[in-house]
């Protein structure tokens, strides 16, 4: 495994920190549930040359033929280096997560950060899960959905669901799919084979708050707004990683 740190006037660095900006005053960007986070500031970008992971994904690409489309997702963990070298391992997650074993990851740049130490662990140097001086890290990979399967079982249902057989991942979306909606703030995607994920890029990064004075703030100015719009023009949001 090989990895270029990016400088940041290159395009790649500057295309992966837009996609690590949280949307702020925007009715449709749920910020009530990413207080107190206010801003993700890259510090580095590493971008990935791992030939042996490379020749399994193309592998598992052609095998799904039709049904490869790629997303390209997020994974917060302190293990980003290791996941650069060896892929990412299904093995190493837990089969009481909400969807059983697998490996899951988001579009949400705010959910991805709070696996950065770990599944909502704090830092280790100041065990403040809100910290604002240590080095978060997390990896932008290409995801091959392959036939997703989309929950919508009823409430009764006892947790964790399980995913039929027939797909090759699970797409659950809150905006669009009120049976997750119950357990999910934001978009999340699993998979079961490690071969469907790529590692692209390593960031290192930090974080800045909102004071209680600033986010009192904002929601004021956010419920305001939302008083403005009809019920018909309120952003509904959907999944995409666009790039």
């Amino acid at each position: 495994m090989d990895s270029i740190e990016l400088e940041k006037w290159e395009p790649e660095f500057l295309a992966v920190s837009d996609r690590l900006r949280l949307p702020s005053f925007d009715l449709g960007s749920g910020l009530l549930r990413h207080f107190p986070l206010r801003q993700m500031q890259v510090q580095r970008v590493h971008k990935i040359k791992n030939e042996e992971l490379e020749a399994r994904f193309g592998h598992q690409a052609a095998a799904l033929g039709a049904e490869g489309a790629c997303e390209t997702l997020l994974h917060g963990s302190p293990a980003a280096w290791k996941i650069a070298a060896e892929g990412f391992d299904v093995g190493r997650s837990e089969s009481d997560n909400l969807f059983g074993r697998g490996v899951y990851l988001t579009p949400d740049p705010a959910t991805a950060n709070k696996y950065a130490f770990g599944k909502l662990q704090p830092c280790p140097q100041h065990s403040d899960t809100h910290c604002v001086r240590c080095v978060r890290l997390l990896v932008v990979a290409d995801c091959l959905l392959g036939r997703p399967f989309l929950p919508s079982l009823a409430a009764s249902t006892p947790l964790p669901w399980p995913c039929p057989p027939g797909f090759d991942s699970i797409v659950a979306d809150p905006a669009t799919n009120p049976a997750v909606a119950r357990f999910l703030q934001s978009p999340e995607v699993v998979v079961f084979r490690n071969e469907q994920l790529m590692p692209r890029y390593v960031v290192e990064y930090t974080i800045s708050v909102y004071s209680r004075d600033e986010f009192a703030k904002i929601v004021g100015q956010q419920m305001r707004q939302m008083q403005q719009i009809p019920w018909s023009h309120r952003p509904a949001g959907v999944f995409s990683s666009a790039w």
